[in-house]
């Protein structure tokens, strides 16, 4: 009689063995697919700082006079050229401050730059 009834619980059981395998193996997925788009969007903020620093940099040569043009047009044209929006352009003194948003994955990320001469670890 015992043999019956664990030959009838084997009967019921066959197949649950693939059902928990793929569920596994959609679960990892799922967080690989996390993962990778985290990391993305870390990668593409780190993008964006990346080129509000050169386009604050190079606002920046403007105002000393190494180029030619308007450093807040300058900076804007260079923003632009890679899809964000300058947000605001200040100068005070001999020093530039832009701030740049951009929507990435569908985030509005808003970074901010700073350049000027002799930067000191004061600041």
């Amino acid at each position: 009689m015992l043999q019956k009834i664990g030959a009838m619980n084997l009967k019921f059981d066959q197949g649950s063995g693939s059902l928990l395998g793929f569920g596994l193996i959609f679960t990892i997925l799922g967080i690989m697919f996390l993962l990778f788009t985290v990391s993305n969007e870390s990668l593409d903020l780190a993008r964006l700082q990346a080129r509000t620093d050169s386009a604050a940099l190079a606002a920046e040569d403007v105002l000393r006079g190494k180029a030619t043009g308007y450093p807040c047009e300058t900076a804007e044209q260079i923003v632009k050229g890679f899809g964000g929006t300058l947000d605001s352009c200040h100068i005070v003194n001999l020093d530039i401050y832009i701030s740049v948003y951009q929507q990435l994955m569908g985030i509005v990320h808003r970074v901010k730059a700073h350049a000027g001469v002799g930067l000191d670890s004061a600041r």
